[in-house]
């Protein structure tokens, strides 16, 4: 039974197998069936879970493909339209738009599963997430909790299943605050500021440590790089590239 994806079934066929006797009598069998019913409690009051182990993993995303994801702003609803290409294919189709403009959103892919636009260019969503499970059945995209502040042209990145917002704009400036997303609890929490003021910047992870790269303080082109690491919650200013470079988004 630790072999069956029982966290995937609809409750009512669970509860069907919870009155199986064979199973019922088994303490170990009885707990996968527990798990499995609170599995679909906790995917009814939010809106996704990260598996950690195979009952919890649609069997689809087992040989799930991977894809180009391409966004396009559009002048009408869905103001940004996506597509992806899948090179073994050579196929484009359609995939589900957004209705915001996120002309300028951060973008992060959690396990090749689960993509995040962050922030954006209109006043309304420069707060606002949205998240798109590409193993799903019929994906589409979902809301997820606000940041705590307004950013666009901002930098992304993903360290241990948790979104970083670096950066960006807010109203007419820079910003030097960063926000963390754990998927854990659902909740964005500010995190220690970097040392620049800085939008435009591109953001990457190696070796467990979080790097911002580049950018521009809205004015002028950059080539600091600062390094975050989250076991001790500090950013710390390392070798400056040798030239300035910002990322267009």
């Amino acid at each position: 039974m630790e072999h069956v994806r029982l966290p995937l079934l609809k409750p009512d066929i669970l509860f069907n197998i919870y009155e199986e006797p064979l199973l019922n009598s088994s303490l170990k069998c009885n707990n996968y069936l527990v798990e499995a019913l609170r599995f679909n409690h906790q995917n009814s009051v939010q809106h996704f879970t990260i598996p950690k182990m195979i009952r919890f993993k649609p069997r689809q995303f087992d040989g799930f493909r991977k894809v180009i994801l391409m966004f396009n702003q559009s002048d009408i609803s869905p103001m940004c339209y996506t597509e992806w290409y899948d090179s073994e294919t050579k196929l484009r189709e359609n995939a589900p738009g957004i209705n915001d403009c996120r002309r300028t959103a951060g973008l992060g892919v959690i396990r090749d599963q689960f993509v995040f636009a962050v922030g954006g260019v209109n006043e309304s969503s420069s707060k606002s997430v949205n998240m798109l499970d590409v193993s799903s059945q019929s994906p589409s995209w979902v809301s997820m909790v606000d940041m705590l502040v307004s950013r666009r042209r901002l930098g992304v990145g993903v360290l241990d299943d948790c979104i970083y917002a670096v950066g960006g704009c807010g109203g007419n400036s820079a910003l030097n605050s960063v926000e963390v997303f754990d998927v854990g609890i659902q909740k964005w929490k500010l995190v220690a500021s970097m040392f620049t003021e800085i939008c435009d910047l591109g953001v990457g992870v190696l070796n467990n440590l979080l790097y911002a790269v580049g950018g521009s303080d809205d004015l002028t082109c950059l080539s600091s790089v600062e390094c975050y690491d989250p076991t001790l919650n500090t950013w710390t200013p390392v070798a400056k590239m040798s030239k300035p470079v910002w990322v267009l988004v």
